[in-house]
């Protein structure tokens, strides 16, 4: 696939959103929050790039709290970024192609990786871009061949609190939250759903909080389809169906996987 070897700075986004190690944690989530981003850079003195605080970091140090009126909300200890930042942070440089992206990516199980020099940083390729080389590429492998089952799943009714309960304890980026005696797909509930509902009461049913940021294909859907419509939804599953059963779930690491692949036939 000539594709993939195109540079990542064909496909990647900035600007690369950065805040400082001493920077406190819930002014980190408010970043996110603002920039729409799952996670941000980390400097630390004259290290550009010294390391990542992600939603996941948040919602593992946090701690539920229920107000008088019922409400829910993550409290975040008041610690400075640096003590729960992730280092190193993944990067390549510009020259990088997109195959070798994608497999650093499954290598180090991260959804994004910071292009940079040793002074400068260029931006961000994440799976939503390894999703439009896929589409560029036109890779016909069905996406049966590459999801994962059985799938975790919430009825549409379950309380938010067990919902973010089950989020937490299973150690997943996202349930499906189905609905009916056919057990149909109608969400996401993710970490980014988590961390937004504390305005909502414990006994809010999850379908009150979840995303509907998902696509439901065919077993047999050619990859570079279901690539297409993920990456213009800016979905980060995609739910595999046959007939109105769900029977699989494809991630954006799965399509690195398949990207990696492709980039070594």
């Amino acid at each position: 696939m000539g594709v993939l070897a195109r540079p990542v700075t064909y496909y990647l986004k900035s600007p690369v959103f950065v805040v400082s190690a001493d920077t406190d944690l819930e002014t980190a989530r408010h970043r996110m929050e603002m920039q729409h981003v799952s996670c941000l850079g980390v400097s630390d003195g004259p290290e550009p790039l010294a390391a990542v605080i992600s939603r996941t970091d948040l919602l593992r140090v946090g701690r539920f709290e229920r107000s008088r009126e019922g409400i829910s909300r993550l409290a975040l200890p008041e610690h400075p970024i640096r003590m729960h930042m992730h280092a190193p942070a993944y990067a390549l440089g510009p020259g990088a192609d997109m195959g070798s992206a994608a497999a650093e990516m499954v290598r180090h199980s991260v959804h994004r990786l910071f292009v940079r020099t040793q002074h400068s940083l260029f931006g961000v390729v994440s799976t939503v871009e390894v999703m439009r080389a896929l589409v560029d590429a036109r890779d016909t492998t069905p996406v049966e061949a590459l999801m994962s089952a059985p799938v975790g799943t919430l009825d549409a009714a379950t309380p938010l609190a067990e919902a973010t309960y089950r989020l937490r304890s299973t150690g997943v980026t996202g349930l499906v939250v189905v609905s009916g005696a056919d057990a149909r797909p109608v969400g996401m509930f993710t970490q980014r759903e988590a961390l937004e509902s504390h305005a909502h009461a414990d006994d809010v049913p999850v379908d009150v909080v979840m995303s509907a940021r998902f696509i439901t294909v065919h077993r047999h859907t050619a990859l570079h389809h279901a690539a297409a419509q993920a990456a213009a939804t800016r979905a980060r599953h995609v739910l595999v169906v046959e007939g109105k059963q769900l029977v699989g779930i494809v991630s954006g690491l799965d399509f690195a996987k398949a990207a990696s692949a492709g980039a070594h036939h």
